[in-house]
């Protein structure tokens, strides 16, 4: 595909190829146009390709959408894709490998010390490896998602006051608390950072050829990290997002904190956990209880 063919772009040939070539109406067309500028926000500068696709479709599996809206994206992508293909003669994405999850399935949740063994597999004895440990503490630590990990840039980072500023969904911004495991880390990574760039720069993490990271490379980072600790090879960056509101809940968070924190607009949307929660404490009923 040439990277210099901007995503809003192909949107927008698309649209005209909808209207003009297949006859639909405008109104069926700017519907379509809705659900791919979802996708194109979410992409941003990431090139299209099976795996940000792939990354997409993760997330909106998660997302607190009905079957239904899920299975239109899914459709309205799916034929997007086709004609990139088919059409232009752009890229060749199997989307029918691709599987959105039902919203009766709860999301999968680590433990704390699965969460622990991803940590520490690295140690900060060089710029990678420190990075990804930071990274992995950070998504944990904050409950962010992998779009405002990948947003955090210097300045959003308090480490006198202890607070990390995030930029969520709509521009939304919060203010998320920095723990003392979490501090001591983004403090031995920021000095191995500074070396490491050799100017300060704005964005907090990069890659190895000290570009700023996309969604794509913490995904690889995270799936590769479980699969070193023997872990599901099925993790992903919001299943750390998923295990942080499971833990906070557990150690008696109310949910309405851990709406704020996780940055969610409406409590339904965290009130998933609550089932998690719920599952947690009937197993270890089950598993500790003399007349369970």
């Amino acid at each position: 595909m040439d990277k210099k063919l901007k995503t809003n772009e192909l949107i927008e040939t698309y649209s005209e190829y909808l209207i003009y070539q297949k006859g639909l109406s405008q109104n069926t067309v700017n519907s379509y146009v809705s659900d791919l500028k979802k996708l194109s926000y979410y992409l941003q500068d990431t090139e299209i390709s099976q795996q940000s696709i792939e990354n997409y479709f993760i997330d909106v599996s998660e997302f607190n959408y009905s079957t239904s809206t899920k299975k239109r994206y899914y459709s309205t992508i799916k034929n997007f894709l086709n004609y990139l293909y088919e059409v232009e003669n752009l890229v060749n994405i199997k989307v029918a490998e691709f599987q959105l999850k039902s919203n009766r399935k709860l999301p999968e949740v680590l433990s704390v010390n699965d969460i622990e063994k991803m940590i520490n597999f690295y140690e900060h004895d060089n710029y990678l490896n420190s990075r990804n440990l930071t990274i992995i503490d950070v998504l944990y630590s904050t409950g962010c998602r992998v779009s405002e990990l990948c947003n955090i840039s210097l300045s959003d980072i308090d480490l006198d006051d202890s607070y990390i500023k995030l930029k969520g969904k709509g521009s939304k911004e919060r203010i998320v608390p920095i723990g003392t495991e979490l501090k001591q880390n983004l403090l031995i990574y920021l000095k191995i950072r500074e070396t490491f760039i050799k100017s300060k720069g704005e964005a907090l993490f990069l890659s190895k050829s000290k570009n700023e990271l996309d969604r794509t490379a913490v995904f690889r980072i995270i799936k590769n990290t479980a699969l070193k600790v023997s872990l599901d090879n099925t993790i992903h960056p919001h299943t750390l997002r998923h295990s942080t509101a499971t833990h906070m809940l557990e150690g008696g968070c109310d949910l309405r904190t851990v709406q704020e924190f996780l940055g969610h607009s409406s409590v339904s949307t965290t009130q998933i956990y609550t089932k998690v929660t719920k599952e947690f404490l009937e197993e270890a009923f089950l598993e500790s209880h003399p007349r369970s």
